[in-house]
């Protein structure tokens, strides 16, 4: 297979396609196409992975301008470059359509080859980059932010639940609004109670004031420096704003940055309620009657959210049978007498691999009574 780009050049005239061909030859793997059908016809045989790595079209085309064509392939394979191919006489339609077809640069005939392969590979860089970025944030950053709410665990079993209460929360309404999570807003949701880490110990994880404030500063502080992070840190500064940061009353008045960061905080404010010993429903009307509502679209999202209907066990396990996610019911003690976690935290893998440490060094009192969802209650008990 070739190591070349693969570039489909569309264009309705057959010898401008085998002089793109023949001066692009040598630095792309060329298929051409004679109309926008038969380009479609090579991608849906394909099916969902792009053939192709990079697509140049004409404009002006019969049945299916180039615009047309490069609009369709930009809702099926956001991330493939395309570039269009005027004349003079297209110029106007062309500049119209680029918005519509997000197209990398468009080019005016007679174009020269050396140009053409230019702007390819500049689309191409470009491509490469977002690709690299979307692979730091997918696996390096979340990996990280992961890490550190493992640490967060370890260090504050309560601040660790209500992370993931949270991270429960947001996903629900975001899916209820019927839009993806943003990664800054998933960032932010995990990293919300990060500040907890640094605060003196001994103070209750639910409690609600000032602490909940200092937390949210002491976040801020730790994360400032973390380089793209600006929006992130900014949702969690205001996490506990005492009113929303815009009036309109549909998502599309608000910009993402200001959706995502009303998400957040609606989320704690609700979760807040709901740990100091309200109901869900009685929660709800709180935030509906306060002083500052959230926007009434965001609270009937709220009302569609429904926490996890998977039945929690109760189960005796051994420490190798533990796994993420189960939630202690009695204290886990040491051997030697020494308390090592407290009723009521969640275990994360951080924390089962001190377990299992210390299991191996000075012994840990089995069996460890957990909490645990009954598909893997099931497994433990067949062990």
């Amino acid at each position: 297979m070739s190591d070349k780009p693969r570039l489909l050049c569309v264009d309705d005239e057959p010898d401008l396609l085998s002089g793109l061909t023949l001066n692009l030859r040598k630095r792309f793997a060329v298929t051409t196409a004679e109309s926008g059908g038969e380009a479609l016809a090579l991608f849906d045989a394909a099916g969902d992975i792009s053939p192709f790595d990079v697509v140049l079209s004409d404009m002006r085309m019969p049945e299916m301008n180039g615009a047309e064509l490069l609009t369709t392939l930009r809702l099926r394979y956001p991330d493939m470059p395309r570039l269009l191919l005027s004349g003079q006489s297209d110029l106007d339609s062309a500049l119209a359509a680029i918005n519509d077809a997000k197209v990398f640069r468009f080019l005016t005939k007679p174009c020269p080859p050396e140009t053409i392969i230019e702007s390819l590979d500049e689309a191409l860089e470009q491509a490469r980059l977002r690709t690299v970025e979307r692979d730091l944030l997918d696996h390096t950053l979340k990996g990280t932010v992961s890490l550190l709410t493992d640490v967060l665990g370890l260090v504050s079993a309560g601040a660790y639940s209500r992370t993931m209460r949270l991270k429960d929360i947001v996903r629900g309404l975001c899916f209820a609004l019927d839009r993806p999570v943003p990664w800054d807003l998933d960032l932010a949701t995990m990293l919300s109670q990060i500040g907890v880490v640094v605060l003196p110990p001994g103070h209750d994880d639910e409690q609600v004031g000032d602490i909940d404030h200092r937390h949210a500063e002491l976040a801020c502080e730790l994360l400032s420096n973390v380089p793209r992070m600006e929006t992130v840190v900014d949702m969690i500064g205001r996490q506990l704003d005492p009113g929303p940061c815009c009036t309109g009353h549909d998502p599309a008045d608000w910009s993402s940055e200001d959706l995502s960061r009303e998400i957040l905080r609606v989320a704690v404010l609700f979760d807040r309620l709901v740990a100091n010993g309200q109901t869900r429903a009685e929660a709800h009307k709180t935030l509906k009657t306060g002083g500052t509502p959230p926007p009434a679209f965001l609270l009937d999202a709220l009302s569609r959210v429904r926490p996890s209907t998977e039945t929690m066990v109760e189960v005796a396990a051994t420490v190798d049978q533990l796994a993420a996610g189960m939630e202690l019911t009695g204290d886990l003690w040491l051997a030697n007498g020494s308390k090592l976690a407290r009723a009521g935290t969640t275990l994360t893998s951080a924390l089962i691999g001190r377990i299992r440490a210390f299991a191996d060094s000075v012994g840990v009192t089995e069996p460890v009574h957990v909490l645990a969802p009954s598909s893997a209650a099931t497994m433990v008990a067949r062990r």
